[in-house]
């Protein structure tokens, strides 16, 4: 193979960039991560975190930073002409605990993103533009311009595009970007408001002129986002008083604005392309798909496809992970992008119908289904990106038909009865998030959360005891540790998880326990009896079975692991 100057080139250092590159170096690759401007961002622009994302900065260990910086919403309402709510969303049943969404400007998460990238030995390498690039089957050579002009090649085994909408990346692959531009005009504005509306809130108003949202920031600030009065057509910075005037006639009141840190102007559009990857060149974030800000998902998805992508392009380049592993990353992140694509496209004509009759419908839809739990959990789980599943060829799972079910209780044995295989079908499946709750460390003491006990550049394998103790359990799970650990040396740990005080007396001193007396991790993971999950590296289940199962275990990791 040919000779590369640095494992993976990735152009773009906004948030999707710095999080991937950041991710890359924490699992032991050489990065590269440059970017054609200057300067770092100023601008507040994406300003929603979700819960998704924040449990992501979690494990990267910046969560606490970025939650000091910004501004918790805990809610949002929506309103017909000013005067009456037509629908009000709490954040507080979001399952995470992170029950909000944050409000920090783009240009803190960056810089918080910069920290650790610099702290884990990487750097922005800023004025650089990538001018051509040519594959060959073993690698990338990237044309690079320099800001003083001059021009280089550089040699990388892999390179991942998190250029943004007007990505070079995707322009050199000549990869269409298929989808369609709104016709509204938008316009946008950070401002203090002078005006009686709670500030922990998101508020939008729908009215005869368009609609206007009201999203509160930190320092006392508001992002503003609103359609265009109709005939306005310009691109230039929208006037403040202009701004107001839309505000106070869509709202009913009469705020006053001031302090504008940034006002402009900007067209939705919602594109995505067919395909996340070419050869050993990916695409992540705007560079792979845009849509409408309302709902606040872009960057959040572009963070997402980040974390998914960097552990798999890590056990590929070091022979550790088969070639199909890379695969999965266009099949899981490209359904999800596709799922936001079309649910943002919703969202926003529903929210843009010109005709009063069609206004009137709506605002009676909103009113009527709102008011059900289940319409409400389904908003906040879309709003918190924590709904997603993904189907994949690494994702699986094997559980005990019921006609082979134990008649008896969960506590009389190790195998699954009729109640307890009713219970674990309905718990979390492989392809969604892995619930997080509070463990305590046998031998240790003091509790914890689940996903701060595991490292995230591996594997991790949950072996749920169930209410049943036994010898033959314990051995089962002690040799089904032994078998992955040599297997899979480095790649996989392995937890026991009991509802017990105390360690089993079964288990060897190399198996790490978790204690859940609370019973808070087995109702959150429907684990009464005996049964694995395996955490992927990206915080998902990737695989589960009832009971455990040494065999299919270890053949669902030798489907990508080598």
């Amino acid at each position: 193979m040919p000779q590369t100057d640095i494992d993976v080139l990735v152009v773009g250092a906004g948030p999707t960039g710095l999080t991937l590159a950041g991710e890359l170096l924490r699992r032991g690759l050489s990065v590269k991560l440059v970017d054609a401007a200057a300067q770092p961002t100023d601008q507040s622009r994406a300003i929603a975190l979700h819960a998704r994302t924040l449990e992501i900065f979690d494990d990267l260990g910046i969560g606490e930073a970025l939650l000091a910086a910004g501004k918790k919403l805990v809610g949002a309402t929506l309103w017909s002409g000013g005067a009456e709510p037509i629908a009000r969303v709490d954040f507080d049943t979001i399952p995470s605990r992170h029950a909000h969404v944050l409000a920090v400007a783009q240009s803190e998460t960056e810089r918080v993103l910069t920290a650790l990238l610099e702290k884990r030995g990487g750097a922005v390498e800023r004025g650089v533009e990538l001018i051509g690039l040519r594959q060959d089957g073993t690698g990338v050579t990237a044309s690079l311009k320099a800001a003083d002009g001059e021009a280089r090649a550089l040699r990388a085994a892999w390179l991942v595009g998190c250029d943004g909408a007007h990505s070079r990346v995707r322009k050199l692959l000549d990869m269409p970007f298929t989808g369609d531009t709104y016709d509204e005009h938008l316009f946008l504005a950070d401002v203090k408001v002078g005006w009686d509306v709670r500030d922990d809130r998101i508020s939008t108003y729908f009215g005869e002129s368009g609609v206007i949202a009201c999203f509160p920031m930190a320092g006392g600030r508001w992002r503003l986002v609103g359609t265009a009065a109709k005939g306005d057509e310009r691109s230039d910075a929208p006037a403040l008083e202009m701004v107001q005037g839309m505000l106070r006639q869509l709202s009913g009141t009469s705020a006053t604005l001031s302090d504008p840190s940034w006002l402009a102007r900007f067209r939705i559009h919602c594109r995505q392309v067919a395909h996340y990857r070419d050869d050993r060149v990916f695409l992540a974030g705007d560079a792979a798909h845009i849509h409408s800000p309302f709902g606040g998902q872009g960057m959040n998805l572009g963070i997402q496809d980040a974390h998914n992508l960097a552990w798999k392009l890590a056990l590929v380049h070091a022979g550790e992970g088969r070639g199909r592993l890379l695969d999965t990353y266009e099949d899981e992140r490209h359904a999800v992008g596709k799922a936001v694509l079309a649910g943002t496209d919703a969202v926003t004509k529903i929210g843009i119908l010109k005709t009063a009759p069609a206004r009137a419908v709506r605002d009676h839809a909103l009113r009527f289904l709102s008011a059900f739990d289940a319409v409400q959990q389904r908003i906040v789980e879309q709003v918190s990106e924590l709904g997603f599943s993904y189907g994949s060829a690494i994702v699986r799972e094997d559980a005990t038909g019921m006609l082979d079910a134990r008649l008896g209780t969960a506590a009389g044995g190790e195998t699954p009865t009729l109640g307890t295989i009713r219970e674990f079908a309905a718990g979390p499946k492989a392809g969604r998030r892995a619930p997080d709750g509070k463990v305590t460390l046998a031998g240790e003491g003091g509790t914890k959360r689940l996903l701060e006990t595991i490292d995230a550049r591996k594997h991790t394998v949950l072996l749920f005891d169930g209410r049943s103790a036994s010898a033959e359990g314990y051995g089962r799970m002690q040799s089904i540790a032994a078998a992955l650990h040599t297997r899979h040396p480095g790649l996989v740990d392995v937890k026991v998880i009991t509802p017990r005080g105390a360690r089993p007396a079964e288990l060897g001193a190399d198996v790490p326990v978790l204690l859940d007396p609370d019973g808070e991790l087995e109702r959150a993971y429907a684990a009464t009896t005996e049964c694995v999950y395996v955490i992927r590296p990206d915080l998902w289940i990737g695989y589960r079975s009832q009971p455990a199962d040494a065999a299919k275990l270890l053949a669902w990791f030798g489907s990508f692991l080598r």
